[in-house]
Protein backbone atom coordinates (compact mmCIF):
# COMPACT_ATOMS: atom_id res chain seq x y z
CA UNK A 1 0.00 0.00 0.00
CA UNK A 2 1.48 3.58 -0.93
CA UNK A 3 2.08 6.09 1.76
CA UNK A 4 0.33 9.68 1.28
CA UNK A 5 1.79 12.16 3.71
CA UNK A 6 -0.82 15.01 3.62
CA UNK A 7 0.29 18.37 5.25
CA UNK A 8 -3.77 19.63 6.31
CA UNK A 9 -3.39 24.05 5.64
CA UNK A 10 -6.74 25.17 4.81
CA UNK A 11 -8.21 26.20 7.86
CA UNK A 12 -9.20 29.74 8.43
CA UNK A 13 -6.74 30.53 11.28
CA UNK A 14 -9.02 33.10 13.44
CA UNK A 15 -7.42 32.57 16.07
CA UNK A 16 -3.44 33.40 14.49
CA UNK A 17 -4.47 36.60 13.09
CA UNK A 18 -3.33 35.30 9.72
CA UNK A 19 -3.10 32.43 7.72
CA UNK A 20 -0.47 30.43 9.75
CA UNK A 21 -0.03 27.96 6.79
CA UNK A 22 2.18 30.73 5.42
CA UNK A 23 3.39 32.17 8.58
CA UNK A 24 7.34 32.29 8.48
CA UNK A 25 9.36 31.04 11.33
CA UNK A 26 12.85 30.17 10.92
CA UNK A 27 13.39 30.46 7.76
CA UNK A 28 10.12 28.67 6.47
CA UNK A 29 6.24 28.69 6.31
CA UNK A 30 4.54 26.83 8.86
CA UNK A 31 3.52 24.24 6.14
CA UNK A 32 7.05 23.86 4.63
CA UNK A 33 7.73 22.76 8.52
CA UNK A 34 5.65 19.71 8.33
CA UNK A 35 5.91 19.14 5.16
CA UNK A 36 9.72 18.44 5.76
CA UNK A 37 9.11 16.42 8.58
CA UNK A 38 7.08 13.70 6.25
CA UNK A 39 9.26 14.15 3.66
CA UNK A 40 12.98 13.17 6.05
CA UNK A 41 10.19 10.43 7.47
CA UNK A 42 11.27 8.48 4.27
CA UNK A 43 7.71 7.12 4.66
CA UNK A 44 5.95 8.90 2.18
CA UNK A 45 5.60 7.71 -1.61
CA UNK A 46 4.33 11.32 -2.54
CA UNK A 47 3.70 14.52 -0.50
CA UNK A 48 0.57 17.05 -0.79
CA UNK A 49 -1.04 19.84 0.66
CA UNK A 50 -4.69 19.81 1.29
CA UNK A 51 -5.95 23.52 0.96
CA UNK A 52 -8.35 25.75 0.22
CA UNK A 53 -8.75 27.55 -3.30
CA UNK A 54 -7.85 30.99 -1.36
CA UNK A 55 -4.41 29.44 -0.05
CA UNK A 56 -3.48 27.35 -3.35
CA UNK A 57 -1.91 29.76 -5.08
CA UNK A 58 0.34 30.64 -2.22
CA UNK A 59 1.72 26.77 -2.09
CA UNK A 60 4.42 25.08 -3.65
CA UNK A 61 4.11 21.34 -4.46
CA UNK A 62 1.24 19.39 -5.16
CA UNK A 63 -1.82 20.43 -3.83
CA UNK A 64 -5.30 19.34 -3.29
CA UNK A 65 -8.03 21.62 -3.29
CA UNK A 66 -11.13 21.32 -0.70
CA UNK A 67 -14.20 19.62 -3.07
CA UNK A 68 -16.74 22.28 -4.01
CA UNK A 69 -20.00 20.40 -2.42
CA UNK A 70 -17.57 20.31 1.07
CA UNK A 71 -15.57 23.87 0.98
CA UNK A 72 -15.44 25.12 4.60
CA UNK A 73 -15.84 22.18 6.42
CA UNK A 74 -13.04 21.82 8.60
CA UNK A 75 -10.41 19.16 8.32
CA UNK A 76 -12.82 16.63 7.83
CA UNK A 77 -13.77 18.18 4.35
CA UNK A 78 -10.11 18.32 3.49
CA UNK A 79 -9.43 14.79 4.24
CA UNK A 80 -12.52 14.05 2.35
CA UNK A 81 -11.05 15.85 -0.95
CA UNK A 82 -7.57 14.02 -0.57
CA UNK A 83 -9.34 10.57 -0.30
CA UNK A 84 -11.21 11.13 -3.40
CA UNK A 85 -7.98 11.73 -5.05
CA UNK A 86 -5.89 9.22 -3.57
CA UNK A 87 -8.67 6.26 -3.01
CA UNK A 88 -6.50 3.61 -1.91
CA UNK A 89 -3.52 4.66 -0.07
CA UNK A 90 -2.69 5.19 3.35
CA UNK A 91 -2.93 8.91 4.42
CA UNK A 92 -0.43 9.80 6.69
CA UNK A 93 -1.74 13.66 7.90
CA UNK A 94 -0.53 16.38 9.68
CA UNK A 95 -1.88 19.64 10.42
CA UNK A 96 0.40 22.55 9.49
CA UNK A 97 -0.10 23.97 12.89
CA UNK A 98 1.93 21.04 14.61
CA UNK A 99 5.33 21.61 12.95
CA UNK A 100 7.50 19.81 16.05
CA UNK A 101 6.45 16.33 15.22
CA UNK A 102 9.41 14.03 15.17
CA UNK A 103 9.93 11.55 12.75
CA UNK A 104 10.67 9.09 14.95
CA UNK A 105 6.72 9.42 16.24
CA UNK A 106 5.81 9.42 12.40
CA UNK A 107 7.67 6.32 11.63
CA UNK A 108 5.74 4.66 15.35
CA UNK A 109 2.40 5.53 13.44
CA UNK A 110 3.28 4.48 10.27
CA UNK A 111 4.48 0.83 12.10
CA UNK A 112 1.04 0.47 13.69
CA UNK A 113 -0.42 1.30 10.25
CA UNK A 114 0.84 -1.23 8.92
CA UNK A 115 0.25 -3.84 11.30
CA UNK A 116 -3.62 -2.69 11.38
CA UNK A 117 -4.61 -1.64 7.82
CA UNK A 118 -8.31 -1.15 7.96
CA UNK A 119 -7.89 1.48 10.91
CA UNK A 120 -7.51 4.33 11.50
CA UNK A 121 -4.17 5.76 13.95
CA UNK A 122 -4.56 8.75 16.16
CA UNK A 123 -2.05 10.13 18.21
CA UNK A 124 -2.85 10.89 21.91
CA UNK A 125 -1.58 12.08 25.19
CA UNK A 126 -3.55 10.29 27.84
CA UNK A 127 -7.16 11.15 27.11
CA UNK A 128 -6.00 13.88 24.73
CA UNK A 129 -6.31 13.06 21.48
CA UNK A 130 -4.56 14.73 18.40
CA UNK A 131 -6.81 13.54 14.92
CA UNK A 132 -4.68 15.54 12.89
CA UNK A 133 -1.56 13.87 13.50
CA UNK A 134 -2.48 10.41 12.18
CA UNK A 135 -3.05 7.86 9.79
CA UNK A 136 -6.58 7.50 8.06
CA UNK A 137 -7.11 4.52 6.17
CA UNK A 138 -9.64 1.86 4.66
CA UNK A 139 -11.41 0.42 2.15
CA UNK A 140 -14.87 2.73 3.60
CA UNK A 141 -12.81 5.92 4.52
CA UNK A 142 -14.08 8.03 1.21
CA UNK A 143 -17.79 6.98 2.16
CA UNK A 144 -17.80 7.14 5.91
CA UNK A 145 -16.22 10.72 5.40
CA UNK A 146 -19.13 11.63 3.20
CA UNK A 147 -21.72 10.60 5.43
CA UNK A 148 -19.83 12.12 8.07
CA UNK A 149 -19.65 15.65 6.06
CA UNK A 150 -23.40 15.22 5.10
CA UNK A 151 -24.05 14.47 8.91
CA UNK A 152 -23.00 18.17 9.57
CA UNK A 153 -21.42 16.87 12.40
CA UNK A 154 -17.74 18.00 11.26
CA UNK A 155 -15.23 17.22 14.71
CA UNK A 156 -13.06 14.46 14.75
CA UNK A 157 -15.30 13.15 17.44
CA UNK A 158 -18.42 13.02 16.41
CA UNK A 159 -16.44 10.50 13.15
CA UNK A 160 -14.58 8.54 15.62
CA UNK A 161 -17.83 6.73 17.20
CA UNK A 162 -18.01 5.03 14.13
CA UNK A 163 -15.08 4.10 13.53
CA UNK A 164 -12.57 1.57 14.18
CA UNK A 165 -9.96 3.84 15.92
CA UNK A 166 -6.62 2.88 17.06
CA UNK A 167 -5.19 5.37 19.85
CA UNK A 168 -1.48 5.27 19.93
CA UNK A 169 -0.01 6.91 23.17
CA UNK A 170 3.20 9.14 23.34
CA UNK A 171 3.31 7.80 27.10
CA UNK A 172 3.89 4.05 25.93
CA UNK A 173 7.10 5.45 24.30
CA UNK A 174 10.18 7.49 24.34
CA UNK A 175 9.24 10.44 22.96
CA UNK A 176 8.21 14.03 24.38
CA UNK A 177 4.67 15.17 24.05
CA UNK A 178 5.86 18.47 23.32
CA UNK A 179 5.94 17.11 19.38
CA UNK A 180 2.59 17.84 19.44
CA UNK A 181 2.20 21.47 20.45
CA UNK A 182 -0.21 23.11 18.42
CA UNK A 183 0.29 26.85 17.22
CA UNK A 184 -2.52 28.37 17.61
CA UNK A 185 -1.69 32.24 18.53
CA UNK A 186 1.94 33.83 17.54
CA UNK A 187 2.51 33.66 21.21
CA UNK A 188 3.19 30.12 20.76
CA UNK A 189 6.44 30.67 18.78
CA UNK A 190 7.54 32.98 20.55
Amino acid sequence: MKTVGVVLAGGKSTRFGEQKSLYEFDGRKMYEHVHDRLEASGLCDEIIVSTNKTLEPHIDGRTVVDDEKYEDHGPLGGLYAVRKAFPEDRLLIISCDTPFVSTEWLKTLHERAAAEPERIIVSAEGEKLHPTIGIFQGAALKSDLEHQLQSKKLSFKAFFENQDVSVLDIRETGESPDIFRNINYKTDIE
